[in-house]
């Protein structure tokens, strides 16, 4: 993405940021890790959402890169 891509803004509905910020807060509050990152993937898909198509390409390519994403191989039977 070029400097222009980067600095567009775009708005966030006020309740998507508040139930993303709840989530967080409560994700805090949580004892057990898979419940934390039940909470911090809950208000990352509330954001990503509102990424640009360019902005989540560039993410998903980011996420190739690092190997995070395991390859899954179908069956047809």
């Amino acid at each position: 993405m070029n400097r222009e891509q980067q600095n567009v803004e775009k708005s966030v509905p006020m309740y998507d940021l508040l139930d993303a910020c709840c989530a967080l807060h409560g994700g805090l509050e949580l004892e057990k890790f898979e419940d934390k990152n039940y909470a911090l993937k809950h208000a990352l898909n509330r954001f990503f959402g509102y990424l640009t198509p360019e902005a989540k390409a560039e993410f998903q390519d980011w996420v190739e890169r690092k190997g995070w994403r395991q390859k899954e191989k179908i069956i047809l039977m």
